[in-house]
């Protein structure tokens, strides 16, 4: 089965649930990157993740990207959302940026 390199931007209530759900679920993930406004480690879901800050380079290798907060003052979505694209990843908005 394909393994998948995942990034999630935001580690609050609704990126930890993220989290959960894609073990949970076990989805095929040969990695979760969790990007955030500052470097950082961060327990989510019993498991300590060394969270990265958030910007272009870090989404570098990802092949999906997962946006689950508003990390920093534009959102993560628009701020960093094409960024993942144009580096090759599926974007999946969880944010309110493009909320209509």
């Amino acid at each position: 089965m394909k393994q998948y390199k995942v990034g999630l931007v935001g580690i609050g209530a609704v990126g930890t649930e993220m989290v959960k759900v894609l073990r949970q679920r076990k989805f095929p993930a040969s990695e979760i990157r969790i990007l955030a406004t500052r470097e950082r480690d961060e327990e989510v879901a019993g498991e300590t993740f060394h969270v990265l800050e958030a910007k272009p380079e870090a989404f570098d290798g990802l092949d999906i990207v997962l946006f689950a907060g508003t990390e920093g003052s534009k959102g993560a979505s628009k701020q960093y959302g094409w960024e993942a694209v144009k580096r090759g990843a599926v974007v999946i908005d969880n944010g309110d940026d493009y909320r209509m």
